[in-house]
């Protein structure tokens, strides 16, 4: 997806009945090498596969539906941005390109392929604005579920985004109204260096104004953090007498940050939190003893009947045939596929037993398979019945009194970007 990963795309191809719609979606849950630049994508996510299977789900709930594109259906294709701007472009470019498959294997016959009419993705802000400048001549709408940046609500800069996320301009409101409630005046505040944190960061120093709250500090780390960043940003946060620190950070960043606490038993910093952390387990597991009494605001959360069933009917066989899954497989059940299309060398599976296909998610915990907390998933959810939603509108129009150039309907053979961010706006 990348999902943080999404890049979501419908590439449509038109037969006599059915229009099928191509859906890919960026996810950093990968570790293989991606290209000549020897990408690695180091962390895997199950989170951000749950991501992936929803808007799958998603799209497989919309074509069993009877009221909603009842002549039209919608099919995916699922990309990889790494978590990586690089990789995340490249795989934008390929949607826009119509390729499909090995791009060094490509031949002129993907040029007749049709352009992607509309782009789901990317979860990071910094990917969504690259992929916004670079895909803008093209007017592809892009439908993120988790880009929060307020830059991104600039129509004039950005014409063709929209979201299924609230911007970060409402949650910074927020945060500064709590700020002044618990009377807090000096306060430290930590970013990962990327668009999403510093304007974050900037309209709360503009909010904090207001309530006569003080920012201590500002401390900005790269999203990959070696140790000599980790400990900088644990020596800013320990040498300031500001005992209240806001982190706009994601959940491996800060995870990196709390394994210092512990190791230096730092446990009098009272936190308030991001949307990206609130309600991440994974933090609350391993470091509650340093999250006590840590506050903060969460995307809303619902929940999507019959998903839970969808993503635990996961077999030995879908392993075998996606690598994405493969990686997810041998991670959760500690065993190593024959095979499979995984080209990740694990650091422990040397030691691993053969997987059996007796497995079964419904007798493991993972997050991948926990709905409890459908938060970004459900964007996700959203996101995909926005776009079915637009392309059942267009194929409504009534020919003399359509909304494009004399009056005319969209051409559901040839679905335009341009039509597409028509009925979305």
């Amino acid at each position: 997806m990348l999902l943080r990963f999404i890049l979501a795309r419908f590439y449509c191809r038109f037969s006599p009945t059915v229009i099928w719609c191509l859906n890919a979606l960026g996810l950093c849950v990968t570790r293989h090498v991606e290209d000549s630049r020897a990408l690695v994508c180091f962390s895997f996510s199950p989170r951000a596969l749950r991501w992936m299977q929803t808007m799958i789900f998603a799209i497989k709930e919309v074509n069993q539906r009877k009221d909603l594109l009842p002549d039209l259906k919608l099919g995916y294709r699922i990309l990889d941005s790494c978590d990586d701007i690089h990789a995340c472009l490249r795989s934008s470019l390929i949607l826009v390109n119509g390729q499909i498959g090995n791009t060094s294997l490509l031949s002129c016959a993907a040029a007749a392929r049709p352009m992607s009419p509309v782009i789901i993705g990317d979860a990071g802000s910094s990917r969504s604005v690259a992929i916004l400048r670079t895909l803008g001549p093209f007017h592809i709408p892009l439908v993120s579920y988790f880009a929060s940046c307020h830059c991104l609500s600039d129509k004039k800069e950005f014409p063709t985004f929209m979201r299924t996320m609230p911007s970060d301009a409402f949650q910074i409101q927020a945060i500064a109204t709590l700020i002044n409630y618990f009377k807090w005046t000096w306060i430290g505040v930590i970013g990962e260096e990327s668009d999403y944190a510093r304007f974050a960061i900037q309209l709360l120093i503009e909010e904090s104004k207001k309530w006569d709250a003080c920012i201590a500090y500002t401390h900005f780390f790269p999203a990959t953090m070696n140790k000599g960043d980790i400990l900088g940003v644990t020596e800013v946060i320990k040498r300031s007498s500001a005992k209240v620190v806001l982190g706009f950070t994601g959940e491996s960043q800060l995870q990196s940050i709390l394994r210092e606490f512990k190791r230096q038993n730092i446990t009098d910093i009272q936190w308030i939190s991001s949307e990206a952390w609130t309600t991440g387990k994974s933090l609350w597991n391993e470091f509650k003893d340093f999250l006590i009494g840590s506050i903060g605001f969460a995307i809303r959360k619902a929940e999507i009947p019959d998903l839970k069933e969808f993503l635990t009917r996961l077999r030995l066989s879908d392993a075998h045939e996606f690598s994405f899954i493969a990686e997810f497989w041998e991670e959760t059940f500690g065993c190593k596929l024959n095979s499979s299309l995984n080209t990740h060398v694990h650091t422990a599976s040397s030691s691993w037993e053969p997987c059996t296909g007796l497995e079964s998610l419904e007798s493991v915990y993972s997050a991948y398979s926990d709905v409890s907390q459908l938060r970004v998933s459900y964007n996700v959810y959203k996101a995909v019945y926005v776009v079915a939603h637009a392309l059942h509108n267009m194929s409504a129009c009534v020919s003399g009194s359509g909304p494009f150039k004399n009056q005319t309907c969209g051409d559901m053979r040839n679905v335009l970007p341009e039509q597409v961010q028509y009925v979305l706006a």
